[in-house]
């Protein structure tokens, strides 16, 4: 089989696990492993790659939860995962710290949470302090969630998917 083939069937199934979990954590707010999830394919895909996987979830996510014309989520979170690939992209070119990686993590997690803050304010018309002061436990909840994830399962799961990306796709090219 065509590497081509083989990469975009492993880029397509990255992006159904990220937007899977989604749906299999959705029962417990802020709670996910998008930000983690992400963080890896940057550090195993690159970043092109990673924003094209990035996009798509975002519109299909958004799709399935009935969201798609409601510009209030769609923007921010398109705006917020991008900003995490591309920000990661830079963090892990200087290091390769898991302490970093797990701060960056959990400060992703208010970041996130502050992009939503203009557009929802504005939608649900109350002053943006206080949806602020509102969603700050919220942004801990997701903080905290992220910073876990990335401390437990960062290097393990990016020497697996590293292994498995580098064997499945690029196995015709080596011999």
């Amino acid at each position: 089989m065509n590497s081509k083939i083989k990469e975009i069937t492993l880029l397509a199934i990255s992006t159904a696990i990220l937007i899977i979990q989604e749906f299999a954590f959705s029962f417990i707010p802020n709670i996910q492993l998008t930000t983690f999830l992400i963080m890896v394919y940057v550090r195993v895909f690159g970043l092109k790659k990673t924003l094209t996987i990035v996009i798509i979830h975002v519109i299909i996510d958004n799709l399935l939860f009935g969201s798609i014309g409601m510009l209030n989520i769609v923007i921010p979170m398109m705006i917020a995962w991008i900003l995490i690939a591309i920000i990661f992209y830079f963090v892990q070119k200087k290091t390769n710290n898991i302490l970093v990686f797990a701060i960056f993590a959990y400060l992703f997690g208010h970041l996130y949470g502050m992009i939503f803050v203009p557009f929802q304010a504005f939608i649900l018309q109350i002053d943006i302090l206080t949806y602020l002061l509102i969603d700050i436990l919220w942004q801990i909840v997701m903080g905290i969630g992220n910073l876990l994830a990335v401390l437990w399962l960062f290097h393990p799961l990016s020497n697996v998917l590293n292994d498995l990306y580098s064997q499945y796709v690029y196995e015709n090219k080596k011999g």
